[in-house]
C-alpha cells in the first residue's frame, strides 16, 4: 500500500518547484554537519547553493535527485551539487520515526575551491564537484569507508573535525561513482519572483543582520511587506521573520564565541530591539541563554586546547 510519502514523490515527479533550504552563515566552522530523523521538516524536496554529501544510515525508500527517481537503502552515499533539487522518501507507518536516518555534510563552493587551491592532493575533487551537479552515487568498499568517516565527523570538534573532513574529501576521489540525474536545469525558479527572492536571500546570508529590515527588503523587490512574506514562505517553507531570527541568533553566537562584547551589546549588534526578546529567542532556538552558550563555548575551547597540548588526555602544563 502506498504511503503518503510515496504518493507525494509520485506527484512531484521531478516537476514541482523545490523549496529553497536556508542556512545562516556559520562563521565558526568551515562547513555544516548534521544528523536528522525521518520524517523531519528538513527532509523535503529542496535545493540550496551548497554542495551536500548525504548518507542514509538506515531504512529504504525512493530517492529523487533532479530528474532521477530510484530506490535507496542503508549506507547509500550521494554527493549533490549546488541548486540540484533532492529528497529521500521512506515508507512509514502511522507515528513511525527512523531515528538519525540522514547524516549530511554541506559546504560552500568558495570553501572547497579554496581548499583545493591550497592542497594539490585534492585536485581529484574537481571532476567530482563538476559531475555532482547531476548528483553522484558512490559504491563499493571505499564508499562504505567514506560513509563511516562522514558519521565519525559528528564525534569530532574543532581542528579534529576539520582534519577529518579534509581526509574524507581526499578519500572520496578513490570511490566508484555513477551519475543520477540526466539533466541539471530543473525546478529552481530562478527566473521568477521566487528566483529573485532566492538570490536576495543568498545576499542576506552575508549581510549584517542588524541592518536587515522587512519593509526595505520587500520594497527592493517592488512588493508590499505582506506580499513578500507570502512569497518567501511559499519559496522557503518558513516565514521571513523566522528566517531573520535564525540569522540574527547565528550572528549572536559568532559574537559570543569570538569577542568579549557584553551580552547587551551583542543583542543590539544582532538586530534585537530589547534584551528580553533577545534572551527569549536565543533560548527558543539554542536551548540555553546567551550567557550559558558563551560559558559552554569557553569550556569546549579549554577541552580542545588541552587535547592539542596532550593528545593522551593528561595536561602537558602544570
Amino acid at each position: 500500500m502506498a504511503t503518503r510519502e510515496h504518493r507525494h514523490a509520485r506527484r512531484l515527479g521531478g516537476r514541482t518547484p523545490a523549496i529553497l533550504e536556508l542556512f545562516p552563515e556559520q562563521k565558526a566552522e568551515s562547513f555544516r554537519w548534521h544528523r536528522h530523523d525521518y520524517p523531519a521538516p528538513i527532509a523535503c524536496w529542496n535545493y540550496h547553493p551548497e554542495y551536500e554529501l548525504h548518507l542514509i544510515t538506515q531504512g529504504t525508500g525512493r530517492v529523487m535527485i533532479g530528474d532521477h527517481i530510484g530506490p535507496f537503502a542503508a549506507r547509500q552515499l550521494v554527493l549533490v551539487g549546488p541548486d540540484l533539487p533532492h529528497a529521500w522518501f521512506s515508507p512509514l507507518g502511522d507515528g513511525e520515526i527512523i531515528t538519525g536516518r540522514d547524516v549530511v555534510l554541506q559546504f560552500s563552493q568558495g570553501w572547497i575551491e579554496g581548499l583545493i587551491g591550497l592542497c594539490p592532493e585534492l585536485t581529484g575533487l574537481t571532476q567530482l564537484l563538476e559531475e555532482s551537479r547531476h548528483g553522484l552515487e558512490f559504491s563499493g568498499e571505499q564508499a562504505l569507508h567514506c560513509g563511516a568517516m562522514l558519521e565519525d565527523l559528528g564525534e569530532k570538534t574543532g581542528g579534529a573535525r576539520l582534519a577529518g573532513a579534509i581526509a574524507l574529501m581526499a578519500d572520496l576521489t578513490r570511490c566508484l561513482w555513477r551519475r543520477l540525474a540526466t539533466r541539471r536545469d530543473l525546478e529552481t525558479p530562478e527566473s521568477t519572483t521566487g528566483g529573485r527572492i532566492a538570490r536576495l536571500v543568498r545576499h542576506l546570508l552575508a549581510t549584517d543582520p542588524a541592518e536587515i529590515r522587512h519593509e526595505t527588503i520587500a520594497a527592493s523587490l517592488g512588493m508590499t511587506a505582506s506580499s513578500f512574506s507570502r512569497q518567501f514562505r511559499a519559496l522557503t517553507g518558513e516565514s521571513f521573520m523566522s528566517f531573520l531570527q535564525r540569522l540574527r541568533i547565528s550572528h549572536a553566537c559568532h559574537l559570543l564565541t569570538t569577542t568579549p562584547m557584553a551580552v547587551t551589546d551583542i543583542c543590539r549588534a544582532s538586530g534585537f530591539g530589547n534584551l528580553s526578546n533577545f534572551n527569549r529567542t536565543f533560548l527558543s532556538l539554542r536551548g540555553c541563554t546567551p550567557r550559558q552558550f558563551r560559558q559552554q563555548a569557553r569550556l569546549i575551547a579549554m577541552v580542545e586546547t588541552r587535547r592539542v597540548l596532550d593528545p593522551s588526555g593528561g595536561l602537558a602544563l602544570s
